[in-house]
């Protein structure tokens, strides 16, 4: 008789070593797939947009007062009390428009409501030096002490100054901001540098149609885990008829994986993407909060 041969018992073997292999393989590969989303949105993820997001809400409603009281429209006066940033209820001393050096204090008392009905208080003391839209040199200090827009409070000094029109015929201004918010209990102070141009409404009458384009570098000191970082603002526009950054991107440099922070497309909405590692969630600008 002839002796069985172990030749399909080998195959077989082989054939089901291959089929675990692959299972293996793919497993390992929704494993990292699965680890890599996971990682991206790890609190450090959270944390930086949340960070950036505060920035955004604080450099906003800073700069709407400020604005209201010191730049000129359409070649008149500044809004002041007309602005929705400076209602009754804030105390104005101002040293007289046109004469400088010009003071200027906005007292906002407590719960003094402004843009979207969200309570202030605290105090901006702004100095300025010349006509911030005709005079090259002329600067704006803006002081804030116990500034508070809802939980966030902010204390710091901002400085704006005229550069002139860039080659477009645009009013451009550089600014340098030296500023700590709180919120929550969490900390983050912001040093930035960069450019200020003025893409709409600087010629027009109506005080609330600016809209802006801000480029340069913040770095980032927080007393949170992540510590610092460094984010560069690239073409970011903001729209004060919408209340939000339209578009433009930040990135902040981590030692692994970046994260960009892009405000779209020119539409007005309350949102904007964060994506780290190839993967993108939605960040809620109010909330200040990753969906998801």
């Amino acid at each position: 008789m002839a002796r069985p041969t172990s030749e399909p018992q080998t195959t077989f073997d082989m054939n089901a070593s291959l089929k675990t292999a692959a299972l293996a393989a793919f497993a390992l590969t929704v494993g990292l797939t699965s680890c890599n989303r996971q990682d991206s949105l790890a609190p450090e993820t959270r944390a930086l947009g949340a960070d950036e997001s505060v920035a955004d809400l604080a450099d906003r409603h800073m700069e709407g007062p400020v604005d209201a009281m010191t730049l000129r429209h359409g070649g008149g006066t500044p809004c002041g009390g007309e602005s929705p940033f400076v209602p009754e209820c804030v105390t104005v001393t101002d040293s007289g428009e046109g004469l400088y050096p010009r003071t200027v204090t906005l007292e906002f008392g407590e719960g003094c409501e402004g843009p979207n009905g969200m309570p202030r208080s605290g105090v901006i003391e702004i100095v300025v030096t010349g006509d911030l839209g005709t005079e090259i040199g002329a600067t704006r200090t803006a002081t804030f002490d116990g500034f508070q827009v809802g939980n966030v409070t902010m204390t710091g000094t901002r400085v704006l100054t005229f550069e002139g029109e860039n080659e477009d015929g645009i009013p451009t201004y550089s600014q340098n901001h030296d500023v700590t918010v709180s919120r929550n209990g969490h900390t983050l102070t912001r040093n930035y540098a960069g450019t200020l141009t003025w893409l709409e409404g600087f010629d027009t009458e109506p005080c609330d149609d600016n809209v802006v384009q801000r480029d340069g570098v913040a770095t980032h000191e927080t007393s949170g885990a992540w510590g610092g970082s460094t984010r560069t603002l690239d073409a970011v526009v903001h729209s004060r008829p919408c209340g939000y950054p339209i578009s433009g991107t930040v990135t902040v440099d981590r030692p692994q994986h970046n994260v960009v922070i892009d405000f779209g497309d020119g539409e007005c909405d309350n949102l904007a993407t964060v994506t780290r590692n190839g993967n993108t969630y939605i960040l809620n600008l109010d909330t200040h909060e990753i969906e998801g």
